[in-house]
């Protein structure tokens, strides 16, 4: 752009550019001057680590939240079942009823959609599959495996962050979140003393808190006595 030589030489600034996150994200700030006695053309380019940081600190602040009160959810639902047995289908203990039960399948179907070449065999994708679930179900036995007397200095998450945040970047959020759940169930379990999860056997899944207070009060109800 050509101007004026008296005239007060312009300076153009390039506006903040975020990268993308995979690129470990960062800001590009181009200063462009044209006046011929002004520094040369400079091109600064600055890695602000402490942003990329503060987002994933605040990531998994949040989850850590949410996964807080649902462990809370939990713990209520399996003390409700530890007062009043009858309000759980204890005749049914399917696997899945585990707590800290990591489904094989969820494995299997993650590692098969990310290939670590074009080239990997079924049975490689398999050998995988079981390699990275007995891991961790590994750090869950070891986070775990603590002295009685110390079992109330358990930290919330008795695992590797980074190796937790690098399952979600390598094979994304349902797998993570399963892990997570596996994890939560397994602090419950070992608060509680409580193996199997309360069980709506007539749906096929885990009974919600909402379920046990809702039937509560037929089995909590005092005995009542006729008069003669």
């Amino acid at each position: 752009m050509d101007h004026d030589q008296e005239a007060v030489p312009e300076v153009e600034k390039a506006v903040i550019v975020e990268q993308n996150a995979d690129e470990r994200r960062g800001y590009v700030i181009t200063l462009q001057g044209d006046d011929e006695e002004a520094v040369p053309e400079v091109e600064k380019r600055v890695i602000i680590e402490e942003d990329v940081a503060g987002r994933r600190s605040y990531l998994i602040t949040l989850e850590d939240k949410l996964d807080q009160e649902q462990e809370k959810l939990l713990l209520a639902s399996c003390s409700l079942v530890k007062i009043y047995p009858s309000l759980d289908d204890d005749e049914y203990a399917g696997i899945e009823r585990s707590m800290g039960w990591m489904d094989f399948q969820k494995f299997y179907h993650n590692c098969l959609s990310h290939k670590e070449s074009e080239e990997e065999t079924e049975e490689e994708t398999l050998a995988r599959a079981h390699q990275l679930r007995n891991l961790w179900i590994g750090k869950m036995i070891s986070a775990y495996d603590v002295p009685e007397e110390e079992r109330g200095d358990v930290p919330f998450k008795p695992y590797n962050v980074d190796d937790l945040e690098a399952v979600k970047e390598t094979f994304g959020e349902d797998l993570y979140r399963t892990i997570r759940k596996a994890f939560r169930e397994a602090r419950v379990a070992f608060k509680t003393g409580v193996d199997y999860k309360p069980w709506n056997r007539g749906e096929g899944r885990e009974a919600t808190l909402n379920e046990l207070l809702d039937a509560l009060p037929k089995v909590a109800r005092p005995p009542t006595h006729r008069r003669r």
